[in-house]
């Protein structure tokens, strides 16, 4: 019953607004929401579906209906159709007002400048949030690890999202290192597309290579299931005509593995930075990995072989951030001193 009164006064949220999937938090429900950065249009720019529903229309819309990721690289690419999803989402996210407004938590990368921090925060009031307070998200995903942030101790976080890879090193509240590579889950998803393209004549859309990633991707392992067939359609590269072709998981690695090389070598460049004493702490530690790339089945492996640290996926790696934010809000004083607005 105090748990009703308290949520009829006001219940703040949490928003990792992400290049791939948008995840809301509500104070004391918990997450909520959890659908696609996509948003979906008439032809005279009347909304028809946002969220997971506007997903099926990526990459085959019909005519009269333009669908769109307004996020790209983790920045705002579509001002007004971010503030039209934020609105969608906040308002799906809220069955009950109430009569105080709430704060609003945003998790971004940590590389924004000022232009894009005023672009998220501008775009959160058009969708009439008043109380809005900026969160980095290697930050919140370290507060959702559950990692002693405030200690002396550096703690380093990895996190793959959809659009960008953020690497921090973090101790006593603040950001000892951080690092922004704009190689992420997309560019898998991409290196499919084009691998398909160039070595089998097939074209495919996002969708269905983020399918293909999931279904039979891996980037470690041993033999067993490396030669399982699997069955691709799509169009022929020339002719345009519907075809289907036959591709394995062992042909597959290679694409998978340029992006994570690429990744493997932000790590390094950072780890061969910092001092002596902060690397052997983090060499002992190891490095707390998340994000929804990271679910890329060996990837805890790979890394580990090409850099020869530990890393550790967490609980739940889509959720992470979201729920660091959504910890902030739970215990607001504690957590003050990290928002950076």
């Amino acid at each position: 019953m105090l748990k009703n009164l308290k949520n009829m006064i006001k219940q703040d949220l949490a928003m990792d607004l992400g290049t791939a999937n948008t995840l809301i938090y509500v104070q004391r429900e918990g997450v909520v929401l959890n659908e696609p950065t996509v948003i979906a249009y008439s032809i005279n720019n009347r909304i028809i579906e946002v969220g997971l529903t506007a997903k099926k229309y990526l990459g085959r819309t019909p005519q009269g209906i333009k669908a769109i990721r307004p996020m790209k690289d983790g920045i705002i690419e579509d001002f007004d159709a971010v503030s039209q999803l934020i609105k969608v989402f906040l308002n799906r996210a809220q069955e009950r007002k109430g009569i105080f407004s709430p704060r609003i938590v945003i998790c971004l990368p940590s590389n924004i400048t000022q232009v894009e921090k005023r672009a998220v925060l501008e775009a959160a009031y058009e969708a009439g949030a008043k109380k809005i307070f900026l969160l980095e998200e290697t930050m919140a995903a370290a507060i959702g690890a559950g990692l002693p942030i405030h200690g002396e101790e550096p703690q380093m976080v990895l996190d793959i999202g959809g659009g960008t890879t953020e690497l921090a090193v973090i101790a006593k509240w603040s950001y000892l290192h951080s690092e922004t590579l704009r190689v992420a889950g997309d560019e898998f998803d991409d290196a499919i597309v084009r691998w398909l393209a160039e070595e089998h004549n097939l074209v495919v859309g996002l969708t269905a290579a983020e399918i293909i990633k999931w279904d039979i991707g891996t980037v470690w392992g041993d033999e067993k299931g490396l030669d399982q067939e699997y069955n691709v359609r799509g169009k022929h590269f020339l002719r345009g005509l519907p075809v289907s072709s036959v591709i394995t998981p062992r042909e597959l690695r290679p694409v998978l593995e340029r992006p994570l090389n690429a990744i493997a070598d932000m790590i390094e460049g950072v780890f061969g930075l910092l001092s002596k004493d902060i690397r052997a702490s983090i060499k002992a530690s190891g490095i707390t990995l998340t994000g929804g790339g990271a679910l890329l089945r060996g990837i805890v492996q790979f890394l580990g072989l090409r850099t020869g640290l530990a890393f550790h996926l967490t609980t739940d790696p889509l959720t992470t951030v979201v729920q660091g934010a959504g910890q902030t809000i739970e215990v607001f004083k504690d957590y003050e001193r990290v928002f950076i607005n």
